[in-house]
């Protein structure tokens, strides 16, 4: 998918505030006149901005699949969830600021806070039973708020912190529905002193009402269950000391797969669903073949203890990078990259298409760490691709920069993220890529 692709869904993350502001703004009965009728108002801003961008991050992550069509396949779906995110994150950290820092700013004898609304006499029995009641519900909606403005603040940092490991990763990230619950319910709780019928106060029902029931969704484990299928270990091949791949047969076939996909491998039962791409999917999709390379815990646990015999849950496919149309192209596959490459070609010989006119280029350290390349250079050969094996060992690390100036068609890549960032940087021609990045 190129940048302009990327750009549709992109644009929900700035059109989303946009528009519940201007929600806001449709309610405002008054202009506000100095600082704390301000804060109240800014406050109603933030917090409802917040609940939209995490309601927004939260069915992103349900895998829902016309949301994964429209966004240009989950790895896009799955990087518009993290940025929606953040931007819950940064509005929420500006909500909380304004209910603290004036706070802060009254005990310092900064500021003097007015007298609170119904306060005084006068008041009659009634009046108090009802203040009594507000009150209440106000101090429970600023508990769940706070507590679950504090939660999110730590599922975002173990997110963004490389050094936590996946698995953890994936245990604290199971946190989220129930954190938007809190925040939810937070703003149920308030929703006396806005109005159940102002634009504010049905956004936050119908939307909040939206994102609670992906929550439930979540929690009750129906993201991607209509696309898990079980199986077990049935081969495993050394490709070289640090690449092993893997066959798994399925007791029901994969649906709807195109070649370049992936899916989701949950080995042995350990409860780990890690993302792979599918080398080769058979006619009757009962056969699955993907390669792993041994480069963090997990994958080293699969390359020291995984056995033929092994349980497998799978779910998917997903994914965007499919075959593309048969125009003239470079193809780009370094490293455990060249997996989807070997599939699109897998693809040709048995639809008995040639494709003139494109290259793929396969960028390794050495021949022993090319997976791959004896099979790609045959089928390469069987479908009129030119094949070109780059090896670092020989010739030296690849000049992406050059290679990005003189091409002239658009280009494939599967790699390494800082590689694509080069290439791209240097490119005049569409690069077409995923986002293989889930945390």
């Amino acid at each position: 998918m190129d940048k302009e692709d990327i750009m549709k869904p992109a644009s929900l993350v700035w059109a989303l505030p946009l528009t519940l502001t201007l929600l806001w703004l449709a309610g405002l009965t008054q202009w506000p006149a100095g600082l704390w009728p301000w804060r109240h108002e800014l406050l109603i801003l933030t917090g409802l901005i917040g609940l939209g961008a995490m309601t927004l991050s939260l069915l992103l992550a349900l895998r829902l699949p016309r949301l994964e069509a429209w966004c240009g396949g989950l790895d896009r779906m799955l990087h518009l969830h993290r940025s929606s995110a953040l931007w819950a994150t940064g509005t929420l950290v500006a909500h909380w600021l304004l209910v603290e820092a004036p706070k802060w700013a009254v005990a310092a004898d900064w500021l003097t806070r007015p007298a609170r609304r119904g306060a005084g006499a006068g008041a009659g029995a009634g009046a108090g039973a009802g203040a009594g009641n507000d009150a209440l519900w106000h101090n429970l909606g600023n508990t769940l708020g706070e507590w679950s403005f504090y939660l999110l603040l730590a599922l975002v940092v173990v997110s963004l912190l490389a050094v936590v490991r996946y698995e953890r990763f994936k245990v604290v990230h199971r946190l989220a529905p129930v954190i938007y619950l809190m925040g939810w319910l937070h703003g149920l709780c308030l929703l006396p002193r806005i109005g159940a019928l102002t634009p504010v106060g049905l956004t936050l029902l119908i939307g909040g009402g939206l994102g609670a029931l992906g929550a439930l969704y979540s929690l009750f484990g129906r993201v991607g269950r209509d696309a898990r299928r079980q199986g077990a270990v049935s081969a495993l091949t050394p490709l070289d000391e640090r690449t092993l791949e893997i066959r798994v047969g399925l007791t029901a076939p994969l649906h709807g797969y195109r070649p370049g996909q992936f899916a989701f491998f949950d080995f042995a039962g350990r409860g780990e669903p890690h993302p792979y791409t599918l080398v080769d999917v058979s006619a009757d999709g009962r056969t699955l073949t993907l390669a792993v390379r041994a480069l963090g815990d997990h994958t080293r646990w699969l390359h020291r203890h995984l056995k033929v015999g092994n349980a497998v849950t799978v779910t998917g496919p997903y994914g965007a990078f499919a075959l593309p149309d048969p125009a003239p192209a470079l193809w780009v596959g370094a490293g455990i990259g060249i997996t989807p490459f070997v599939a699109w070609l897998e693809a040709l010989v048995r639809r008995g298409e040639q494709r003139p006119g494109t290259t793929l280029l396969q960028c390794a350290p050495s021949a022993e760490a090319a997976p791959y390349h004896g099979r790609l250079a045959e089928l390469c050969r069987r479908v009129g691709i030119d094949y070109r094996l780059h090896l670092e060992s020989e010739r030296g690390r690849l000049d992406l920069a050059a290679l990005g100036q003189r091409q002239h068609t658009p280009v494939w890549f599967c790699g390494p993220e800082p590689m694509a960032h080069t290439l791209d940087a240097h490119l005049a021609t569409p690069l077409h890529r995923e986002l293989f990045r889930f945390r």
